[in-house]
């Protein structure tokens, strides 16, 4: 009977191990995915925009040439892939530099670093963290916060205004124009197109297209237009309204006896540009 409660005590204590174990797994992994969400704050902070692609670099540190050789066959062609020999680290003798474009969003950075750190993990290694321009990331290891590299810089906290009274740039268009004003790393559109005004006909042949194919997200000032798909889908986008149109081939014109004014969040730059 005293070897019953012996196992049984051996297992209740083997269960309170299990669970400090995989909570302290789990509140590192947290710190990690906060930190890459307080280093997207901190880079929107220095004009980094959101809806921008941007060089990014991971790090990995590898113990062999051999694990380089299978991480790298496991990233390509995902991302663009160089490794090479480090000094002063017996253990982990190999960097390994992963590079892809991609938006600075939380969660794509998350996902991507807990791939990695997955990887790593895999071939007996340890992910490093992440680049962008001058900010780099360093992964929360047991015992350590995290920090932010040395080369992150002064953030500038000075305001800018602009206005699509005086945009950057017009593109004059047939029965319309696309104002373009750059600010804070992103390029903002404004369209104004008058009645009788249609992509396919002002736009399309100047560009060679019978269709547009620019994502957008954009905000309906005043009129109405149309997003209207090879499918048959029409959509009428009115005053108020929030829009986002996939980059799939459609044609829009102007609905109606009223000028058409709208925003524009994303695909502003590709947008009616030869």
């Amino acid at each position: 009977m005293a070897w019953f409660y012996i196992v049984l005590l051996l297992g209740a204590l083997g269960l309170v191990v299990l669970r400090i174990y995989f909570k302290l797994r789990e509140a590192q992994t947290s710190r990690a995915e906060s930190w890459d969400e307080q280093m997207i704050g901190r880079l929107r902070s220095q004009g980094y925009a959101p809806f921008n692609d941007y060089p990014v670099d991971f790090f990995l540190a590898l113990p062999d040439a051999a694990a380089c050789q299978a991480a790298r066959a496991r990233l390509e062609p995902e991302f663009r892939v160089d490794a090479k020999p480090v000094e002063n680290d017996r253990e982990l003798a190999f960097s390994l530099h992963a590079s892809k474009t991609m938006r600075l969003v939380v969660p794509d950075m998350q996902d991507v670093s807990r791939r990695l750190g997955a990887l790593a993990t895999e071939y007996h290694g340890r992910y490093d963290g992440w680049a962008a321009g001058k900010a780099r990331t360093e992964r929360a290891g047991p015992g350590t916060a995290g920090a932010a590299g040395a080369g992150a810089g002064q953030v500038d906290v000075r305001a800018i205004l602009k206005s699509f009274e005086t945009p950057d740039e017009t593109r004059a268009l047939e029965h319309g124009k696309f104002e373009l004003v750059h600010l804070g790393g992103m390029t903002l559109g404004r369209a104004t197109y008058q009645p009788g005004w249609k992509w396919s006909t002002h736009v399309g042949p100047g560009l060679g297209l019978s269709r547009c194919s620019v994502e957008h997200v954009g905000l309906v000032l005043a009129g109405v237009a149309t997003a209207a798909f090879d499918d048959g889908t029409i959509i009428e986008l009115r005053a108020g309204q929030l829009f986002y149109i996939p980059p799939v081939p459609h044609d829009s014109w102007v609905v109606g006896e009223e000028p058409y004014v709208s925003l524009h969040f994303l695909g502003a730059d590709k947008y009616a540009r030869a």
